[in-house]
């Protein structure tokens, strides 16, 4: 009995886990989050709502996402480019 009773709870946990809010998954939250982060007029650098509950590590990298993707420093598959990077600093003279 006690071992389904720890089933049971880390199944629920698990499942707490992986859904937020109204029912929204995670991934769905992230989702929201870079669109929110996409839309900021420049210059805004404050935490937009759609991006509460999204962990601080997440937060982080989608903004480092973003902060990539508007520098042009990603290739066609939307993937850092380090070549485009590289030209992109040498044609600046940094």
């Amino acid at each position: 009995m006690r071992i389904r009773t720890f089933v049971t709870a880390a199944a629920l946990l698990a499942g707490l886990t992986s859904v937020t809010g109204c029912g929204q998954s995670y991934e769905e939250l992230t989702q929201d989050c870079l669109t929110a982060l996409k839309a900021r007029p420049d210059g805004d650098k404050s935490k937009p709502a759609e991006c509460e509950g999204v962990t601080r590590k997440d937060y982080l990298s989608l903004v480092m996402s973003v902060a990539v993707d508007d520098l042009g420093w990603t290739g066609d598959d939307g993937k850092f480019d380090e070549n485009k990077m590289l030209d992109d600093l040498t044609k600046n003279g940094n």
